[in-house]
């Protein structure tokens, strides 16, 4: 569940980056000024300026105006700016504040985005958070019914078993310090397996997706609960 979420949430992420905002200016002093101030930006990816000069020339090699020298050359091309983004931090709150400051300080700035389509982007991740979140959270809620009912039905199975074994002279402590170990094996083998099978396949670079170590506290949490609410429902038969 992890994977799949930050795989599709990076493809998502990936196709925002690779959206430009192209700014056009008749002064590159102006765009050059813009440049070092947003450069401090964490959800600034790269920055490119061209002055006319450079356009006149792509224009020319892109669209086979070769001829067409010098009457391009008689007119002053703007200068322009493209901005790419990072796609995980460029998010409504970003996009606003970059649009703010454009249009508050450098007012005689043209810009070019294809707002639509970081929209869709962004709505998509939302969507996909919002049922990933409520995936794991019937996650859990499966594992603490599951791990609860089949824990306190096999303890209730060796009952009889215990119960013999007190009869016979046996330490009454003993059931609880099996229990104390059972619940140990039960909370640290699943997440020892899951844990070291994530390393393992990042070490030897069978994943580029990074998982938040934190997710992984909360499954060994939900077990933790799991064991808690069992002792507590057993209550005396232990």
């Amino acid at each position: 569940m992890h994977l799949g979420y930050n795989y599709q949430k990076q493809i998502f992420e990936e196709k925002i980056s690779s959206i430009p905002m192209i700014l056009f200016s008749k002064n590159i002093n102006t765009l050059d000024s813009l440049n070092l101030e947003i450069n401090r930006f964490d959800y600034i990816k790269e920055t490119k300026v061209e002055c006319d000069s450079t356009v006149a020339e792509k224009i020319m090699s892109n669209y086979g105006l070769e001829q067409a020298k010098a009457i391009l050359e008689s007119y002053t091309l703007p200068c322009i700016m493209k901005i790419y983004f990072k796609g995980q931090n460029f998010k409504t709150q970003q996009k606003t504040e970059l649009e703010k400051l454009i249009s508050d300080k450098y007012r005689n700035i043209i810009s070019d985005y294809n707002h639509n389509l970081w929209k869709i982007n962004r709505r998509k991740i939302e969507l996909l958070t919002k049922a990933y979140y409520a995936g794991n959270g019937i996650f859990i809620v499966f594992l603490l019914f599951i791990s609860i009912f089949l824990r306190i039905h096999f303890e209730m199975k060796s009952n009889e078993y215990w119960n013999v074994f007190r009869s016979s002279g046996g330490s009454r402590s003993l059931r609880r310090k099996q229990f104390t170990l059972n619940s140990l094996w039960i909370c640290l083998v699943p997440i020892i397996l899951t844990v070291g099978a994530y390393f393992i396949a990042c070490y030897f670079k069978y994943l580029n997706i990074e998982i938040d170590y934190r997710l992984f506290g909360i499954e060994f949490g939900t077990l933790l609960l799991s064991t808690l609410i069992t002792r507590i429902s057993l209550g005396k038969n232990i």
